[in-house]
């Protein structure tokens, strides 16, 4: 079993706790099947000979073993950092990347947590600057509420909500105000599929953090393709739509945020291109930590390093 590597202390007592309750925990389950698996992949070619070499990794039953031994155990928070009990877990089938919900976070945001407490290791929290693109929604409370030095924002282009969510900061991930080399660490959960340009965001993301620092982010995944799926662009400051127009969920706006681009394995490429020193993807699923996806077993996070 991996160690648990805690962000800041807590009570010994429930140290205690947690570290009994991971002991009961075995490393496979039946046919052999891995509960906890973390992947580090640096190419499309990479993934594909790892996936030939697991194809058990989207098997439905398998899925469901993984969350059929959470929904009997309960998990270890990594935010937390304490034990969920199974009846205070909500596991909401079949996409159990945005499901199998604990103390306010989905399997996705977990595995976001898991990645920030590895490249913020032995940091002491009050020293930690972070960014987020994200102010209202519960992830980004609960950052302001454990890093002194969050800094989260939304975007949108209409002063009426502007005024109304004074006073929240807003900012474009293609233009940000902020000075260069100023966070340790940007977070960005499923939000470069709305940006237009993701080029030059990473370019800009990149600017803003410090050499040494990291971005961590998901976003839907095309995880069986090198290229990217370009779902619209902007044409001459107008969007041009090149497939039946596709909208997700923005807590800032009702109408909800336009899909421009589904990223596929060439990210990685984009990212090193952008400025970043390293770039890899995160395969990772765990009974212990309560994290599983949808459709594949597991969440895949993306993290560079400047």
């Amino acid at each position: 079993m991996p160690t648990i590597k805690f962000m800041n202390k807590r009570g010994q007592r429930g140290v205690n706790m947690l570290r009994k309750f991971i002991k009961k925990m075995k490393s496979t389950g039946k046919q052999g099947w891995p509960r906890e698996l973390r992947v580090r992949l640096n190419s499309f070619q990479e993934w594909n000979e790892f996936y030939h070499g697991h194809r058990f990794l989207n098997d439905p039953a398998y899925l469901e073993f993984l969350v059929g031994e959470i929904s009997s155990q309960g998990l270890a928070c990594p935010f937390h950092q304490r034990h969920i009990a199974p009846s205070d877990i909500i596991l909401c089938a079949p996409n159990y990347r945005e499901g199998i919900l604990a103390a306010g976070l989905n399997s996705r945001l977990r595995a976001v947590v898991l990645e920030m407490n590895r490249a913020m290791d032995g940091k002491a929290p009050g020293d930690i600057c972070i960014y987020a693109p994200e102010a209202v929604t519960h992830f980004a409370l609960l950052l302001r509420g454990r890093y002194a030095r969050f800094i989260g924002s939304e975007f949108t282009t209409e002063p009426v909500v502007k005024q109304g969510l004074f006073p929240i900061q807003f900012e474009s991930l293609l233009e940000l105000s902020f000075s260069d080399a100023l966070f340790d660490a940007v977070v960005i959960n499923d939000v470069f599929e709305h940006v237009p340009d993701i080029d030059r965001c990473l370019s800009e993301i990149c600017r803003v953090t410090k050499p040494g620092g990291s971005l961590i982010t998901t976003f839907p995944f095309a995880i069986s393709s090198y290229d990217s799926v370009i779902k619209a662009k902007m044409n001459a400051g107008k969007i041009e739509y090149l497939t039946e127009p596709e909208y997700h969920g923005n807590p800032v706006d009702p109408k909800g945020s336009l899909v421009f681009e589904i990223p596929g394995w060439n990210i990685l490429e984009r990212v090193r291109a952008a400025g970043w020193s390293s770039a890899e993807i995160v395969y990772e699923h765990s009974v212990e930590h309560g994290i599983v996806g949808g459709g594949v077993s597991g969440i895949f996070t993306m993290v560079a390093v400047r």
